[in-house]
């Protein structure tokens, strides 16, 4: 017959206390040593970035059909060109590109080269390279909703408004030699739209240099016949070319839209730039008129008529593939892209004006397709 044991059996009642109360006891002591023990902090969450969006990126895009006002067609072969022939030529243009966004608002840095065809001779001399262009510009915004931390502006017209500021600077080796610098302050308006939908409503003040106002003692280019003032002064004394044109208006849009009803295979996205620039003047003052003859004839005397400028527009439209995303599946890295460019009198000049309508026809108006690609720097 099997004996059953019990544990603790022999242990009398007051043993089977004090080991009880012995238990009780460490185990009390060990809870007040362990919350006696100090905890560690959990670290700091790092801090935000600076800057909330930083894109850089590279771009090579090929113009088929760009103009420049007043350039005559055979001007490769013809000093100045042949009077009523129109010309076009290849663009080709290198752009580095600078997008950030930070706590109050955004940066904007464009610079591009543009490198055009011998049919746009460098100098205007025929038979010389095709002219080099040197063209950026620098935009920042300061949103109102981050400047009053507040949602203040964000309402079913806008999402937010801010302060803009844009200024812009080039120069070109052609026969005209211009150098432009371009100031626009205003308001950006971010509307309510899917993608991102932005008007910009901007005062806007001009300076340029352009060698095809110059007159006065014979220069470098006394020997090259082309349609214009240099040489001695049509009215006497001498004008550098210098113009300061009035302040006007300007608007610029800007759209990007992801077409999303497309299949997920194909990240296409829709971009269009719109900006309108209202007429600025001359830029001509008395005594620099007076210089160059603004006689109110038509014909070459006619200075002040050539130079008086008209409301500018430029619009330039693109469908641009996501290719990392389709061919690495990496978003955002590389784009290629097909697009229309129109620009209606360019420059400001004005198109029906019979420099650029008899004696370069066409070349204030610049209508062409293009291709390009662009890398990000991630």
């Amino acid at each position: 017959m099997k004996r059953r044991v019990c544990v603790g059996a022999g242990i009398s009642s007051s043993a089977k206390s004090a080991v009880l109360a012995a238990a009780v006891s460490i185990a009390a002591i060990g809870y007040a040593n362990a919350a006696d023990m100090p905890i560690k902090a959990p670290p700091p969450p790092p801090a935000p970035p600076f800057f909330i969006v930083n894109d850089t990126s590279v771009s090579f895009t090929y113009f088929s059909n760009a103009t420049d006002p007043g350039i005559s067609g055979s001007s490769n072969t013809v000093p100045g060109g042949v009077s009523g022939q129109s010309a076009t030529f290849a663009r080709y243009q290198g752009s580095l590109d600078h997008f950030d966004v930070w706590k109050y608002g955004t940066n904007l840095i464009h610079a591009e080269f543009d490198q055009y065809g011998p049919q746009f001779p460098n100098g205007g001399i025929p038979g010389a390279a095709g002219a080099r262009e040197f063209f950026g510009f620098g935009q920042s915004t300061l949103g109102w909703n981050e400047l009053t931390n507040s949602k203040a502006f964000t309402n079913p017209i806008t999402k937010d408004i801010s302060f803009m500021f844009r200024i812009t600077g080039g120069t070109e080796t052609n026969f005209l030699a211009p150098e432009t610098t371009q100031y626009a302050p205003g308001l950006m308006f971010d509307l309510n739209l899917p993608g991102v939908v932005e008007v910009g409503v901007a005062a806007y003040k001009e300076y340029t240099h352009n060698s095809f106002d110059a007159c006065g003692p014979a220069g470098a280019f006394s020997g090259v016949t082309y349609v214009g003032f240099n040489g001695p002064c049509i009215g006497g004394g001498a004008f550098s070319g210098d113009r300061d044109f009035e302040w006007t208006w300007k608007v610029f849009t800007f759209i990007s839209e992801p077409l999303t009803f497309l299949p997920p295979s194909m990240p296409i996205t829709w971009v269009n730039i719109l900006n309108i620039t209202g007429p600025k003047g001359t830029g001509l003052s008395t005594a620099n008129c007076a210089a160059i003859g603004c006689a109110g004839t038509t014909g070459p005397n006619d200075a002040f008529g050539i130079n008086e400028t008209k409301v500018e527009v430029f619009e330039d439209t693109r469908l641009s593939l996501d290719a990392s995303k389709v061919f690495w599946g990496k978003p955002g890295i590389w784009d290629v892209y097909g697009g229309y460019r129109y620009w209606y009198n360019k420059f400001g000049t004005n198109h029906s004006d019979w420099l650029f309508s008899t004696v370069a026809p066409g070349s204030s108006i610049e209508s062409t397709g293009y291709v390009g690609t662009t890398y990000h720097f991630k």
